[in-house]
């Protein structure tokens, strides 16, 4: 269960392999909306997989803190990358809950769960921040999130078994 300095454990790998098939989904509901409107009712599910993900980021990140000794070792600029993928994967959606809190359009639910009640009045600072930012960064995320497979595929093709480790091989 626990990371150890060759391999990361089950835990690890389930929090990576979920969460990637998670940010996958979210990917192509946005690109589904912004290429044809009628895709806008998924706008719901895409809520929802976000802020299970939000969830998901502060979980992963105390499991990351209980083994920081034990995981594999890298090199500092994987721990940067790996840092950037973390701030980010926690900010794209505090900054759509800010939105959508600041929007007073409606409740945010969480598959029918009410997770956060709707405001009477606009704020306008957080409608600002969510539509400047939410977009920009979520694309910036997945470059970082391409880069890091990218990086991984690259490893392996040298030898470094990289993405073993996260396979559990």
């Amino acid at each position: 269960m626990k990371d150890t300095p060759q391999y990361y454990g089950t835990l690890s790998r389930f929090f990576h392999w979920l969460m990637a098939a998670m940010f996958a989904f979210m990917l192509c509901t946005a690109a589904m909306w912004n290429i044809n409107e009628k895709y806008y009712s998924l706008m719901g599910y895409h809520k929802s997989v976000g802020f299970l993900l939000l969830v998901l980021v502060a979980l992963r990140l105390v499991w990351a803190l209980v083994n920081w000794h034990n995981r594999p070792h890298g090199s500092l600029a994987v721990k940067l990358g790996h840092a950037a993928l973390y701030l980010l994967m926690a900010a794209v959606p505090v900054i759509a809950m800010i939105r959508q809190y600041g929007s007073a359009r409606g409740d945010l639910e969480v598959f029918g769960i009410t997770v956060m009640n709707k405001i009477e009045q606009p704020i306008e600072w957080m409608t600002q921040l969510g539509n400047a930012a939410h977009g920009k960064l979520a694309y910036l995320l997945f470059v970082l999130a391409f880069g890091h497979i990218a990086m991984a595929m690259l490893h392996q093709l040298h030898g470094e078994k990289i993405i073993n480790r996260m396979a559990g091989k």
